[in-house]
């Protein structure tokens, strides 16, 4: 039980390893901030001079979107996320993301890159 708790912790810490390195180069290369702090205490992944930032892994598309708007008041910023696509992923989750973002207009730009 003990091996199979480290492993998961191992995992869990190389996947937000690798989400935080994508969001540093990804924000650093786009002339934002990388965990900008809001008045509310929250952490916005990356502010640029237009956008309020989400970061997440394709899969986590749906979290992404009540994130993006929170930090986008917060910051009286346009909401964006950062879909950071896996190459292990057998689904198109994108396709999804954008039905619901054109089904109820909601006005979040959408950035995509690949693992």
């Amino acid at each position: 039980m003990k091996k199979l708790l480290f492993l998961f912790i191992l995992f869990s810490s190389f996947i937000d390893a690798n989400e935080k390195y994508i969001n540093q180069s990804w924000c650093s290369a786009n002339g934002g901030v990388s965990e900008y702090r809001t008045k509310y205490g929250t952490y916005v992944d990356c502010l640029t001079e237009e956008y309020a930032v989400e970061v997440e892994f394709d899969y986590n598309w749906k979290e992404s979107i009540g994130q993006s708007l929170h930090y986008a008041e917060a910051t009286n910023k346009r909401p964006a996320v950062l879909i950071i696509k896996r190459t292990k992923s057998k689904k198109d989750y994108l396709v999804e993301f954008n039905q619901t973002i054109y089904k109820f207009n909601l006005p979040i730009t959408i950035f995509v890159i690949n693992e």
